[in-house]
């Protein structure tokens, strides 16, 4: 989970808002931990912040890139570096941005399961006429996520070769959500309504 931004237009932290009595931080690394991802990996901005502490609240654990630095493509090449480092390396990393909090479990798992199933190197959900995330993708196209060429970052290893792209259709709304901005936020977690509003 990429949770390392400065969420600029936000105007706090993302991975700190709440999302239906969680915050957005472990409502997902719960959806990736109950979707069969292990570890989940949260990239965060500092080792000793309010980010971290969140991380050690829930299933996730924290890797550092220190400021965010690189951006989204930044923290996926910090998590990759991790995962490489481990015992028993994974066949397979599922990323995500933080700003995707009500992507489904199920989710996950059909996105690990058309992988299983299949020789495809990348595997996306597919809500609607909507691409979205999490995404996974094979350990041997890790490299290329390390390329220079990446104006527009992960997206442009996903979008390279058409080919060995799957995508799974999902009834998961979640998948599509870029929640950027407080209108957006608002749209997908509504605040709750006093006692006295229906009066």
């Amino acid at each position: 989970m990429l949770a390392a931004g400065g969420s600029t237009r936000m105007g706090q932290p993302k991975a700190l808002l709440d999302a239906g009595g969680t915050t957005f931080l472990n409502r997902l690394a719960s959806t990736l931990s109950d979707g069969g991802c292990d570890p989940v990996l949260v990239v965060v901005p500092s080792a000793d912040g309010p980010v971290a502490a969140e991380v050690a609240q829930g299933p996730g654990r924290a890797v550092v890139n220190p400021g965010g630095a690189g951006g989204q493509i930044g923290s996926l090449r910090v998590a990759l570096d991790h995962l490489r480092e481990l015992r028993e390396p994974s066949g397979a990393v599922v990323f995500t941005p933080v700003d995707n909090p009500a992507a489904a479990s199920e989710t996950v798992r059909l996105l690990i399961d058309g992988w299983a199933r299949s020789d495809a190197a990348i595997v996306v959900p597919r809500f609607g006429s909507e691409r979205g995330h999490p995404v996974l993708a094979d350990m041997d196209v890790a490299p290329e996520f390390y390329r220079d060429d990446l104006a527009e970052g992960a997206r442009g290893v996903v979008r390279r070769v058409a080919a060995r792209v799957l995508e799974v259709p999902v009834l998961d709304p979640g998948t599509a959500d870029d929640l950027d901005t407080p209108e957006e936020y608002r749209s997908r977690f509504p605040a709750p309504s006093s006692a006295g509003d229906d009066r």
